[in-house]
């Protein structure tokens, strides 16, 4: 990883070479308090510099630094470490090798050894900058053909600090990959496993401390105008601490979006931050975009490198953590807006059924209010719920204080104990004021409360006609079973979840007339069904009946003619509007008897209209005859099919059968047919 800094400084550490004493000095920088090693003391830096003094016939070499002014030592081959390089060579000979030149020099006695000697000097370009290649010995100078083979070694030890360093860094490079992949394969997996951030950042900081060998992580997250600890292992900080933005460490790097290094104990006040004895710490933030949502801390490195050369790895990790919070972020929204249209729903269902107190105790509930009182636009209180009288008094001031034109709809109020409104939340409760709107509209006509519990299904294929009958059934506190548009999705609904009563429009695209109840029926023999329709033409209405519906109420109803045929249908009983029921009082053109006899075997006097005889069609078996005495008495069908030692099926057909013979509508219709025409006593 690139040095962030200049400064070197050095540490002897003793050695054995092969071919006599060498040693090696390793070279550390310093980046922001995190150290890095820049040559590896384990090399095989002394070995070469024994081959090098054999090439140039040298009884001992170096590799040399420059610091300042001075020259200080990094290895050795045969050559003490502290000999003092300045006493061997002079300035203009430093100069001229570090410019590129090869340089042999003589060394005066007592420089070097007691006797005199004889020196050369040549650069080695080396990635962190320039170092020097000397070799010295004692008889004779190094000629031209040493001095070159001197700089050539130079070049062939730069390469391979070259070729040494690539390779450590693709290892390095490989190793921190591995690291990044390892952490981004948990973080998916937490993504998979939980849409709970603080789960997520939890076990996300537990894997940045093992794979980063850190003795302490937390991550720490905007809100609002606080940092807060969202996540900490190995860190005595709780879980909730919090501070300003501006504050301490963590403050500084969101305000600035710079990554923070430290080493040692912290004195600037600026950074104390909560554990200025951490040591080596890496604070860097979170970034999602161009915001900055947070900051991740680690601390106290478990091994001796410190985080000097997981920097990188740790930048990436930072990222990947921010991009997973966002993610979280957005299904978290997601939900929550999900979870408001559904609370939206509710309130408008309990609104607009008149049920001003469901409703506003469904909008506390849902949007975090401790109290939500609503008024009509003169100021009568509609609604009101309230779990204490501090917010009680509140809601009640604030919906009091709402400005409205006359007649333009509620006054809202809502109040909450802990934490203030923010302004985020104005678009939402305006959209809870307009659900609660309702109770303006409901409260002119409400009308008495309806039987509650009855699961209607509306079979309509007009939009507008579906979305009123909603809401009729709706407000009349009815429970919207299902609105299917076609007979084959209402069929297919009924033998999935059998609703308490059918309400039925004969003019369906798959079936119109009497075609849609016999549809019904071949589906469920004893489902309620109200037919629901303009036409009010008597044939028409006699054949939807004789189909099998229970009752016969036209559209242009009053809405309460409507929500009386329903329970009655589903009380049992006929339900017919005054209109239908007019219909049905004239002539019936099919009116069968029972038991003709010669006298009588093709007309019978119908006594609901004296002198009007009707054709006989098909008389009554003594089987019909039993089974209707046995309605006659009331007996359901289960106690008749004891009594007449039959399946409760084959019951159950015989009276639809009995009721289609006599044109009935049900079977207390056909009881009172048959009581009339005296086919029973």
């Amino acid at each position: 990883m690139p040095a962030r800094s200049s400064s070197i400084v050095s540490g002897l550490i003793g050695m054995t070479g092969r071919a006599g004493k060498s040693h090696a000095i390793g070279m550390i920088r310093q980046t922001g308090g995190a150290r890095e090693e820049s040559v590896n003391p384990t090399a095989l830096w002394p070995e070469r510099l024994a081959h090098i003094a054999v090439l140039l016939r040298a009884e001992g070499a170096a590799v040399l630094a420059t610091s300042g002014e001075d020259l200080r030592t990094v290895f050795t081959h045969d050559v003490s470490p502290d000999t003092k390089w300045r006493g061997i060579f002079d300035a203009d000979a430093v100069v001229r090798a570090l410019g590129g030149n090869t340089v042999g020099t003589a060394v005066a006695a007592g420089r070097w050894e007691e006797e005199a000697a004889f020196a050369l000097l040549t650069r080695i370009d080396l990635p962190e900058g320039e170092a020097l290649l000397c070799a010295l010995r004692h008889g004779v100078p190094f000629d031209a053909v040493e001095l070159s083979t001197a700089s050539a070694a130079a070049e062939l030890l730069a390469l391979s600090v070259g070729d040494g360093r690539a390779m450590a860094d693709a290892k390095n490079e490989s190793a921190q990959t591995n690291d990044r992949l390892t952490l981004l394969e948990h973080l998916l997996a937490g993504l998979q496993e939980t849409h709970d951030a603080s789960a997520l950042l939890a076990r996300a900081a537990e894997d940045i401390a093992q794979r980063m060998g850190a003795g302490g992580t937390s991550i720490m997250l905007v809100e609002g105008d606080r940092l807060r600890v969202r996540a900490s292992v190995g860190i005595g900080v709780p879980i909730g601490h919090e501070q300003r933005v501006n504050e301490g460490i963590a403050g500084w790097v969101v305000s600035r979006g710079e990554t923070v290094v430290l080493s040692g104990p912290v004195d600037d006040d600026r950074f104390r931050g909560s554990d200025p004895e951490a040591g080596e710490s890496v604070i860097m933030p979170l970034r999602a975009g161009d915001e900055i949502i947070g900051v991740l801390n680690v601390k106290r490195p478990t091994g001796a490198e410190g985080f000097g050369q997981k920097l990188e790895v740790l930048d990436a990790v930072a990222g990947d953590v921010a991009r997973a919070l966002v993610a979280i972020n957005r299904v978290d929204d997601l939900e929550r807006e999900w979870r408001s249209e559904v609370a939206l729903e509710d309130v408008m269902r309990h609104a607009a059924a008149s049920d001003g107190d469901a409703a506003a105790r469904t909008a506390a509930k849902s949007f975090g209010h401790h109290a939500v009182a609503v008024r009509a636009s003169d100021g009568r209180i509609l609604a009101l719920h309230a779990e204490d009288k501090e917010c009680r008094e509140a809601a009640l001031e604030a919906s009091a204080q709402v400005e409205t034109p006359p007649g333009s709809g509620v006054r809202v109020g809502v109040a909450r104990h802990g934490r203030p409104y923010e302004p985020s939340e104005e678009q939402l409760a305006g959209r809870a004021a307009d659900a609660l709107g309702l109770l303006a509209h409901t409260e002119a006509e409400s009308a008495p409360k309806r039987r509650s519990g009855v699961r209607v299904l509306a079979v309509e294929d007009h939009p507008v006609m579906r979305l009123g009958v909603r809401a009729l059934l709706e407000r009349e506190g009815l429970v919207v079973a299902g609105i299917t548009s076609t007979c084959a999705e209402a069929v297919d609904l009924i033998a999935e979840n059998e609703p308490d009563v059918v309400l039925l429009d004969l003019g369906l695209p798959d079936a119109s007339g009497p075609d849609g109840v016999t549809r019904i029926r071949e589906v469920s023999s004893s489902l309620p069904i109200v037919a629901f329709s303009v036409e009010r033409n008597p044939e028409v209405i006699r054949a939807v009946l004789r189909a099998g519906a229970n009752g016969y109420v036209s559209k242009d109803a009053p809405s309460s003619q409507v929500i009386a045929a329903i329970e009655a249908a589903v009380q049992g009983l006929t339900a017919l509007g005054p209109a239908e029921a007019r219909a049905l009082s004239r002539t019936i053109d099919t009116i069968p008897v029972v038991e003709a006899t010669e006298d009588t075997a093709d007309v019978e006097v119908d006594e609901s209209e004296p002198g009007a005889a009707v054709p006989v069609r098909e008389p009554l078996t003594p089987r019909e005859l039993e089974l209707l005495r046995y309605l006659a008495e009331g007996y359901t069908n289960k106690e008749i099919a004891r009594a007449m030692v039959l399946a409760e099926d084959t019951v159950k057909k015989g009276v639809q059968t009995l009721i289609a013979k006599l044109g009935a509508t049900d079977r207390t219709h056909a009881v009172v047919l048959a009581l009339r025409r005296h086919l029973i006593e």
